[in-house]
């Protein structure tokens, strides 16, 4: 029997998460708490920011999950759980 190591869910980091929203509001930093709606953040930089996310890790989430997460920490944690939930059903 041969031993092959559990390979580690890839994530996203919160930095890479904030490029993301800083990319969507098209502004020159955003923090890892800075909240959506304050930014001015409505429903296109919500897809936009959905749209990114799925090219960088394959995770579809719906804008709606911006509006339930408005921080780029918070929505950082969503995916990383969708990308380990998915990596387990492998």
């Amino acid at each position: 029997m041969t031993f092959v190591p559990e390979l580690e869910a890839p994530s996203m980091t919160v930095a890479e998460m904030t490029e993301v929203w800083t990319s969507a509001f098209g502004t020159a930093h955003l923090g890892a708490h800075d909240d959506f709606f304050d930014c001015g953040g409505h429903s296109l930089t919500a897809a936009r920011i959905s749209q990114q996310i799925e090219v960088l890790t394959g995770v579809r989430l719906p804008a709606l999950a911006v509006f339930d997460n408005p921080t780029p920490a918070g929505l950082t944690q969503v995916v990383n759980r969708t990308l380990q939930h998915t990596a387990g059903r492998s």
